[in-house]
């Protein structure tokens, strides 16, 4: 038979035996589920490709040339696409606007100019200072 003290003790290791499972198995979920980071410039896309795919220095040049073109590519195309963008953004801030009292208007302007230079921001440090942007549609 358990006396009262040998039934504490064993809840207290049981506890905290439980405690380090469920930490352990929640920390393996949590990391599980994390994407995987991509590489924040083309220059740690082609290192990362490098050194995962073991590429001898000729593939490297040639690939370095293939991601180049690529890049130019997209950026053309989002170029293109971009006052179709920039009017659907528009269009929902007009939306949003509506359903706004004259205080909550005022706020979401200036949400809005602080999101828009966040954006431009990324921008500038994916396309390289010296990229023109197209220009806004002016409207926020």
């Amino acid at each position: 038979m358990l006396t009262n003290k040998r039934k504490a003790q064993l809840m207290i290791v049981g506890t905290f035996l439980l405690g380090v499972a469920v930490g352990t198995g929640g920390t393996y979920l949590f990391w599980k589920q994390q994407p995987t980071p991509s590489p924040s410039s083309p220059q740690a896309l082609l290192d990362d490709l490098g050194q995962t795919l073991e590429l001898t220095a000729q593939q490297r040049n040639e690939i370095e040339i293939i991601l180049k073109r690529s890049r130019e590519a997209y950026q053309e195309l989002r170029n293109q696409n971009r006052p179709q963008f920039l009017a659907l953004r528009d269009q929902t801030r007009e939306q949003i606007r509506a359903k706004l009292t004259p205080q909550q208007q005022l706020r979401y302007e200036s949400w809005n100019k602080e999101q828009d230079a966040r954006r431009e921001q990324q921008r500038q440090s994916e396309n390289g200072a010296a990229s023109p942007s197209p220009p806004s549609s002016g409207k926020q």
